[in-house]
């Protein structure tokens, strides 16, 4: 997704869900600002609404770098 299409799903999403998924599951309250697609693509994810969720910066650097370690892990095997 690009241009005008993921600017309108980002607004969507935020007006939504103006909260940070995972600082809300840890009881804390921080603005989402980063649109995450829970099951990456590279992982099989797809991208559409149902795969999505809003993740402060924090916590989108955490699960990225995750998502990386797990990559370069499957990449060894």
């Amino acid at each position: 997704m690009a241009g005008r299409k993921l600017q309108a799903a980002r607004a969507r999403l935020f007006a939504d869900q103006p909260l940070c998924v995972l600082c809300e599951r840890e009881g804390r309250v921080r603005l989402a600002t980063e649109r995450d697609h829970v099951v990456p693509l590279s992982e099989g994810g797809v991208d559409d609404d149902s795969n999505v969720q809003g993740l402060c910066s924090e916590c989108h650097e955490g699960k990225s770098l995750a998502e990386r370690l797990r990559a370069q892990r499957r990449a060894r095997l």
